[in-house]
């Protein structure tokens, strides 16, 4: 076992499971913080001055520099439960809550005084913290889910639910619809209306590929569409592709280009986005896209098309697989 914190963990530490998710969630509860890419130690710590913390799927700047567990980072008495963290331990097709999964079923779950923090709400999040706090059971389902929902876009009902229900920010709200989910009862009508919208966009991008939108240039897949879906959908429905642009003008520019960019399934291993210098381009090994990169005029997306864009990936890509 790995060393932890005095009262870091309690091993086998559960809750009755006909107990509902959310009365687990009001005696084992996730603390959720605003969204950002990154947060310190020490501002976590302006926050949470002293009881250890377990942070679920988003990035401590600099935790790969302290210990590395298999599972994840540690540094002090703060353990990072995340897959996009930089480095070679993460850049494979891995899920916060596979990493979750694997540290549970070697040391146990979180207690308080232990604090568990989210800062989204997504399918990997809900479910990598839910594990992490003896909520859910570390089940292997749910790291199915979480792939399906970061990596490969497969439909997986788990995932869809979670997915759909994000915006809303409310775990309470997730785990109550999980839960029906699991069940085999209805979900309630304001999840339904989420989750119609994301089947919706799943047959849209089905149907964007059969309909032939979908162009290449070597093994770079790329089309660009007037109303945004989740580019996560997309690598399953297209195999053959290393890489995949979905363009979209930008609302506030519309000379200026949001291109949402992710590995696909042929990706060889060692390929990572984040190391290829990419133009105007923010994100992990294996998605990100230009949004919120600050070109030379200081403003967010790229003036390249999706096209161009595509074009200039197919020949970087080239050359890096040609060096090895």
């Amino acid at each position: 076992m790995e060393k932890q914190p005095e009262n870091f963990v309690e091993q086998g530490y559960t809750i009755s499971d006909p107990e509902p998710l959310t009365d687990k969630l009001e005696k084992l509860p996730i603390e959720l913080f605003p969204e950002r890419s990154k947060i310190t130690i020490s501002e976590l710590r302006e926050i949470i001055p002293d009881d250890p913390i377990v942070v679920c799927d988003f990035y401590v700047e600099d935790i790969e520099k302290g210990e590395e567990l298999e599972s994840g980072y540690r540094q002090e008495d703060v353990t990072n439960i995340d897959h996009h963290a930089p480095g070679a331990l993460m850049a494979r097709q891995i899920s916060s809550t596979n990493l979750a999964i694997q540290f549970v079923e070697k040391n146990g779950v979180m207690i308080p005084p232990v604090h568990v923090v989210v800062n989204h709400v997504d399918c990997d999040s809900v479910l990598s913290s839910s594990i992490m706090r003896g909520i859910l059971s570390p089940d292997q389902k749910f790291g199915e889910a979480a792939i399906a929902a970061d990596h490969t876009g497969a439909q997986n009902e788990i995932a869809d639910l979670l997915q759909s229900l994000q915006d809303k920010r409310s775990i309470s709200f997730s785990l109550t619809n999980l839960e029906k989910l699991l069940k085999g009862e209805p979900v309630d009508e304001e999840a339904e209306q989420m989750l119609n919208k994301r089947l919706q966009d799943r047959k849209r991008a089905k149907e964007i590929i059969t309909d032939g939108k979908f162009n290449s240039i070597g093994d770079v897949y790329f089309t660009s569409v007037n109303e945004k879906f989740d580019a996560g959908l997309l690598p399953a429905l297209l195999p053959d592709a290393i890489v995949i642009l979905l363009g979209s003008p930008m609302k506030d520019n519309p000379e200026r280009w949001e291109i949402k960019i992710r590995l696909g399934m042929k990706a060889p291993e060692g390929l990572t986005l984040n190391t290829l210098n990419l133009p105007d381009f923010g994100g992990r090994w294996n998605a990100g896209s230009t949004k919120r990169a600050k070109g030379p005029e200081g403003k967010g997306g790229t003036t390249l098309n999706p096209e161009e864009y595509a074009v200039l990936l197919d020949k970087i890509i080239k050359e890096k697989l040609e060096s090895k």
